[in-house]
């Protein structure tokens, strides 16, 4: 049993305490989701568990924990290790070796395993997240929902007897993501493992929780069965909205739980397509017959894509398909062949500074933005380096839009996944571009700052720019995409509307189309209410 008792932690520096005087009880063999805003400190309740806090963060804490007769407080992290497998938030930070295979041998070599188990576990996990053909790939040359994959093995590897996973669905597509989380629930109930998984993206969750565990922004827990705990939340994933606007005593965990003599009460009219009669938009950026290779490996194969103003345009594919490849292609930040016209000009006429200055890129990983030792220095750098200057009153009001002005002065690796994303969107956009591109600007980030997202991208969209937004988050994307790409394998197999990529393509298929076949019918938004029974 996972047994805490009243924890209370403050970080060095800080002046709140990320959590106060909570207390909870984990039953072996369970399932944990634990879910609340960014900010709200469920990575540092994860890393209280393995003792990485506070041995490696440092900081005041109070309070009793027990991990299956061990005390985190007292044998740290290396005597955690041996009961607790641990998958962090970003897991590009946790590599040491270059190759797949070297990385899960290090995590064994340190348990003192056999060269003949050592074979036989990584064959057996590798099989189970459909790893094989990574086995002997380079780190870096993966894409980042493999490197999550990599992440997950490497703790699945050492079979420990408890499981913590910091979003670890982040980057995955939804069938990979569906494939890894049936994989950990199959194993807990196998090996009676103990499991705790922080994510936002509940929807893929619930199906297989035990409990739920909500931190509040006050730094309060309540823990419980997850309906009774979803009742009592604000943020809810699509499932559960739809079930409280048909008023359900009990709030279904997956779309096949739903009631049909609910369902069959609402009418049958065709959710009408309003953008079939908007006139096309203007093309900012036209690319015809992209391609690319690395080494013998043909990546991209003749895309053909036009980027519109006035438009958000979401990309989405499986892992490994090319889509932060077809981002970087276009930006001539790798070797491609093809036609991309800016706003009418050829790129290859354009310097890398001139393209930048007017599409604005978001990588998945935003460490690599950045780099000043605040958050609005790294919004004067971005100004500086394209000729410009913004008072910064301004640029206080400016971080209003992404919910930063309280930690304008903050350094910005010092703050939360969601807030690093949000700092590294703010730095690209303050140049005010034309077009940007965006590569999963939804990691680590909750529900409320998703909707602040929303906001935010129908304003930039309103203001005639266009944006690329690469993401698996196809809740996200439902409410907001004007047109959906998808591609596979390093090909567009599908241009066109939201309403047919987000219910003809099983994959894809939001929960509000799964629960209303046939309508056409996206997001709860979508769905007539009824009067209560």
């Amino acid at each position: 049993m996972i047994k805490i008792n009243a924890l209370s932690f403050r970080y060095p520096q800080s002046t709140r305490n990320a959590f106060d005087n909570i207390s909870l009880e984990i039953p072996p063999g369970t399932l944990t989701l634990v879910t609340g805003a960014s900010g709200s400190g469920k990575s540092t309740l994860l890393r209280c568990i393995n003792g990485l806090v506070p041995h490696f963060s440092g900081g005041v804490i109070s309070g009793q924990i027990r991990v299956f007769d061990l005390n985190p407080l007292l044998v740290g992290v290396e005597g955690m290790a041996k009961i607790v497998g641990f998958v962090f938030q970003e897991p590009e930070t946790q590599f040491i070796f270059d190759t797949v295979e070297d990385e899960l041998v290090f995590t064994l070599e340190n348990m003192g395993i056999s060269r003949v188990e050592m074979n036989q576990r990584i064959d057996e996990v590798l099989q189970h997240l459909n790893m094989l053909d990574l086995r002997h790939k380079e780190i870096n040359q993966i894409s980042g929902g493999e490197q999550q994959k990599v992440a997950i093995a490497c703790a699945l590897v050492s079979q420990p007897s408890v499981l913590i996973l910091d979003e670890p669905t982040s980057q995955l597509d939804p069938l990979t993501a569906d494939e890894v989380l049936k994989f950990i629930a199959d194993l807990k109930s196998r090996l009676n493992l103990t499991i705790l998984i922080s994510e936002h993206r509940l929807e893929r969750l619930l199906p297989y929780a035990d409990l739920l565990i909500n931190l509040t922004p006050e730094g309060k827990l309540n823990i419980g069965e997850p309906q009774h705990i979803l009742a009592t939340m604000e943020q809810v994933p699509p499932i559960i909205e739809i079930a409280q606007n048909l008023v359900m005593s009990a709030l279904p965990l997956a779309p096949e739980a739903l009631p049909h003599f609910f369902l069959d009460k609402l009418p049958i009219v065709k959710k009408i397509d309003q953008k079939a009669t908007i006139v096309e938009q203007k093309s900012l950026l036209s690319i015809q017959q992209l391609s690319t290779s690395f080494g013998n490996q043909l990546i991209l194969k003749d895309i053909n894509l036009d980027i519109r103003e006035n438009e958000i345009l979401v990309l989405m594919g499986p892992n490994g398909a090319g889509k932060t490849t077809l981002l970087r292609a276009i930006l001539k930040m790798i070797p491609s062949s093809g036609v991309i016209m800016l706003d009418g000009v050829s790129l290859d006429n354009l310097s890398f500074p001139e393209i930048i200055g007017t599409i604005a890129y978001l990588p998945q990983n935003p460490n690599d933005l950045l780099f000043a030792e605040s958050i609005i220095d790294e919004l004067k750098i971005t100004l500086k380096n394209h000729g410009q200057d913004i008072e910064e009153t301004n640029l206080l009001e400016f971080l209003d839009h992404f919910g930063l002005r309280k930690q304008a002065h903050l350094y910005p690796r010092d703050l939360s996944v969601g807030e690093r994303q949000r700092t590294a969107l703010a730095a690209i956009t303050v140049n005010n571009p034309n077009i940007i591109f965006l590569d999963e600007p939804t990691r680590g980030i909750d529900y409320h700052g998703k909707r602040a997202l929303f906001n935010l991208f129908n304003q930039w969209r309103n203001q005639g720019k266009a944006i690329l937004l690469v993401t698996h988050d196809v809740e996200f994307s439902a409410q907001l995409a004007d047109r959906v790409a998808i591609i596979e394998e390093g090909a567009l197999i599908f241009i066109g509307s939201p309403d047919i990529a987000f219910t003809a393509f099983p994959v894809y298929q939001t929960q509000t189309s799964r629960i209303f076949p046939g309508r056409g019918w996206i997001t709860p938004e979508d769905v007539k209410k009824i009067p209560p029974t």
